[in-house]
Parts: structure tokens; sequence; C-alpha cells
């Protein structure tokens, strides 16, 4: 059993002892929320991309391309038109519930990504690889389209001016900020302690380094009015870039460890004061059809849509299966949806809020109850 669902059922029994903690009545606060969630998100970014580096090529990277190419703009559109259809909820109201349920969570999934930092000569390139992966990039994508929702949510259609700016500002420079920020911290941050190193006089003190990098790189993207998200992920791919060319260690890499424990520490905090919400009434505003909903996105669509696009990556049919099954939502989709909220002009918040508390249960539950049987098998298959 992952370590999560123990603390779903310990944040459920504080609330209901009365535990004098600032719990949600029964929404989240969403300034709070979504400060706290964004934190969480950035750090687990950067932890994902220490972690994979740049010791894959691009051939053993288009099994992750794969996923967001093809996964993530079907499973979105799915999404869309349920939640129009079935869920009967407005244009804008559907494309951010397909916005935010896009991405898979790099934070909740990291009892099935990548254990530790990767070498040339014993890389993961299967399951844990494949997530870990998925989950630094789609992070960072769906937030173009979150925008593309708030700007139909305060107009009454969406004209050539409308599109116009999205595609310019919100996708096309909003990307490329992002992808130039990060990989030129990552790559300055790599650069600057290879040549430091050589002077035994200078120490870095590598516990923090990590955590600095994250707000350097995100705070840099967001000044430029870039994609943070995307910067911490690629800061993280290339703080490895140097070692990586010369395939050494320095003493100057950044320690995974410090920031791994920070990273499970708000984790902790996170899941007790999500499972205080769901004793606390937060799921009270589904329906049977919302249930459905959610049900048909964890239960079908999400497995269904993984495995098509990964049915010629040459992964055997378990591990193309596990890939497609685990696909968790969690504390981004939150960030996601309190950022809608808080900026966008969007109806049924409530019930907004209950389908996604319901989606991200569903996953954390689910998904706890078999990783721990599942990913040792896949590993070494």
């Amino acid at each position: 059993m992952s370590f999560t669902v123990p603390l779903l059922v310990l944040g459920g029994l504080l609330f209901y002892l009365e535990t004098p903690l600032p719990w949600p009545n029964p929404v989240w606060d969403i300034d709070t929320t979504l400060k706290f969630s964004e934190l969480v998100v950035i750090i687990s970014l950067m932890v994902a991309g220490l972690k994979i580096g740049l010791n894959y090529s691009w051939k053993e990277w288009s099994n992750p391309f794969r996923l967001i190419g093809v996964t993530m703009p079907l499973f979105m559109l799915v999404v869309f038109l349920l939640a129009y259809y079935l869920l009967e909820f407005s244009g804008p109201v559907a494309l951010l519930l397909a916005a935010v349920l896009a991405p898979t969570d790099p934070a909740l999934a990291s009892d099935i990504q990548l254990n530790k930092k990767q070498e040339i000569g014993s890389k993961n390139v299967g399951v844990q690889y494949n997530l870990t992966a998925e989950a630094g990039l789609n992070d960072s994508l769906a937030f173009p389209f979150v925008f593309l929702a708030i700007l139909w949510s305060q107009h009454d259609s969406l004209d050539y001016q409308q599109w116009k700016t999205w595609l310019g500002y919100y996708l096309v420079y909003k990307l490329t900020v992002g992808i130039i920020v990060g990989i030129a911290i990552g790559f300055a941050y790599s650069y600057i302690t290879t040549k430091m190193a050589k002077y035994k006089g200078l120490k870095i003190q590598k516990a923090f380094v990590a955590i600095s990098l994250t707000l350097i790189s995100y705070g840099a993207a967001e000044l430029l009015e870039g994609y943070g998200f995307l910067s911490v992920f690629l800061t993280g791919l290339f703080a490895h870039y140097h070692k990586h060319a010369k395939n050494q260690s320095t003493e100057s890499e950044p320690s995974i460890g410090f920031i791994t424990d920070v990273e499970r520490f708000f984790i902790i905090f996170w899941m007790i004061f999500f499972g205080g919400s769901i004793v606390g009434g937060i799921l009270n505003f589904n329906t049977i059809p919302t249930l459905l909903f959610g049900s048909i996105l964890v239960l079908i669509a999400r497995p269904l849509l993984g495995y098509i696009s990964l049915y010629k990556s040459g992964l055997n049919a378990k591990k193309k299966w596990a890939i497609s099954f685990f696909g968790i939502r969690g504390i981004g989709s939150v960030f996601y949806l309190t950022y809608a909220i808080k900026y966008g002009n969007f109806s049924d918040i409530n019930s907004l809020f209950s389908i996604v508390a319901f989606i991200i249960l569903l996953s954390i539950v689910l998904h706890g109850f078999t990783t721990k049987r599942l990913i040792p098998k896949l590993t070494n298959d």
C-alpha cells in the first residue's frame, strides 16, 4: 500500500476529532490552496527533472512524447465531450475540466516514478521512466488550455482577437520563454559549478542547491511571463549537462535526497488536509452523473488512450497497460483549478471542486493499493 492512503485516513480522523487545524469548509480556500499547491508542484517537477537528467536519447524520449502528443489531447477531448454533453456544463467549464484533468501528477505519482538519479550505465527505460517524463512534461503543457478556458469564461465566445492572443501569447510566447529560461539556468548552473569544482577551497552546500534552482528558475520564468512549471523541469534536466557530456560526477551536483525529502514532507501535509476535506464534505456536491464521469476517466479513458498511444512503442503489453493505468491526478489539478477560479469567471465552482476531489481520491485509492505490487514486478520485466 502506498503511504498516501494511510495519510488520507489520518486526515479524516483528525478532522473528525475536531483537531484545531485550518480545515477546508468544505471547499478549499482559493488563495491558500493556490500558493501551497504551486509550491508542491514546482518542487516535484525539479525532482523529476533531476532524476531523469540528459541520459536519454531522442528515441527513448519518443514514448513520453507519445503520451503527451496523443494521450493528452485525446483525453482532453473525451473530458470536454463528457463534461459538455453528459454533465451539461458550459463550454468554458467543460474546457477547464479538460485542462485541469489532463496532466498526470508529479507529486502524488512519486511512488511510481524513478526512485533515484539515472546514470548512463543503469538507466531505467521502462514504466517508471515513462511516467516520470510524462508527469514532468504534461504538468507544464496543460497551462495554455487553462488560459484558453479562462479567456472563454470572460467572453460569450472566442473571436479572432482572443484566438490571436491565445496562440501568440499564451501558447507560443509563454512556452518559448519557459523552454529558454529553463535550459539557460540549468546549463549556466552546470557550467559555473563545473568550473568552480577546480578550486578545492570552494564548497557548495549541495542540500540547498536544488531548492534554490527551483525558486530561481520558476521566478525568472514567471518574471518574463513564461511558463514556470516547464522552466523548472528543464532546469532539472540541464543541471546535469556538463556532467553528462563528460560522463562523470562532480561535487557540485544538486542533492536529490534533500529536495525529495522536502517534497515528501509537503505531500504528507497536503494529504492530511485532503483527507480532512473528504470527511468535511467536499464530495457532497457530486451527483450520480459526476461520479460516473470521474470513474469513466480514471478506469476507462486514461488506460485505453494511453495504451493506444503506446501501441507501437516497443514495450511489452504489461508495461503498456501499467503506464496507461498509472495516470494519477492530484495536486497539479488542484493548482490549475484554483488558478482558473481565481482569475476566470466560472460558474459551478462547488461542483468543479467536488468532481476534481473525487477523481483525485479515486486515483489515490486505486493506485495506492496497486503500486507496491505491480511496480516491482514490472521494473525488471
